[in-house]
C-alpha cells in the first residue's frame, strides 16, 4: 500500500490549480471564449478543492482509485467546455491529465492530423515529439507540476492550432503534373 494515500489526490489538485492559472492567464478571440476560460478556471479550482478535502479509502487488501465525486463532476464541466469551446485552446483531454495520478491511466495524446505536406508532417511531428517528451519527463512532471503543465498546455495548443491549417490545407484541390 502506498505510504502516503493522499499524495495522487494531492498532485491532481496541484495539477488542476495550474491548468486553471494557465486558464485565468488566456485570452480568447471573443468576450465568450474569455468567460468560458474563466468558467473552466473556476471549475478546475473547485476540483482542485474537492482534491485537497478528499480522504481516500484506505482498506488494506483493497487495491484501486477512487475518485471524488465533486472533483468529478468539476471535471466533466471543464471537459464539456473546452469541447464546446476549441477557441479556448484548452483541450477537452486537459482533466486527464489531473486524473492520471490517481487512475494511473497514460496521459493523453491527440489524434494524428494526418497532413499531406511537408511543410505541416514536420510541424506535427515536432509538436507530438515535445509533448512525447514532455509525458516522459516524470521527474519535472512531480517535482514543477506548474511549469510542467504549462509546457505541456502550451504545446497541445500548437497542435491545436495547426489542426485547422492542416484540415484545410488537406481538403484543398491538388494539380495533377
Amino acid at each position: 500500500m502506498d505510504a502516503n494515500p493522499t499524495a495522487p489526490y494531492r498532485t491532481a489538485a496541484a495539477r488542476a490549480r495550474a491548468i486553471a492559472d494557465v486558464a485565468r492567464d488566456s485570452f480568447g478571440p471573443t468576450p465568450g471564449t474569455v468567460r468560458t476560460l474563466g468558467d473552466i478556471a473556476r471549475h478546475l479550482t473547485a476540483a482542485a478543492d474537492a482534491f485537497d478535502a478528499y480522504e481516500p479509502l484506505t482498506i488494506p487488501g483493497l487495491t484501486g482509485s477512487d475518485m471524488p465525486t465533486d472533483a468529478a463532476g468539476e471535471l466533466w464541466v471543464v471537459e464539456e467546455l473546452a469541447f464546446g469551446t476549441p477557441a479556448t485552446r484548452i483541450p477537452a483531454d486537459v482533466t486527464e491529465y489531473v486524473t492520471a495520478p490517481i487512475t494511473g491511466r497514460s496521459l493523453p495524446f491527440p489524434d494524428p492530423l494526418n497532413p499531406i505536406t511537408t511543410r505541416y508532417a514536420t510541424e506535427e511531428a515536432e509538436i507530438r515529439a515535445a509533448l512525447e517528451q514532455l509525458h516522459d519527463d516524470t521527474a519535472r512532471a512531480d517535482k514543477d507540476i506548474d511549469g510542467w503543465m504549462r509546457d505541456v498546455l502550451e504545446v497541445w495548443k500548437k497542435h491545436m492550432r495547426l489542426a485547422p491549417m492542416v484540415y484545410v490545407d488537406n481538403t484543398r484541390p491538388r494539380h495533377q503534373s
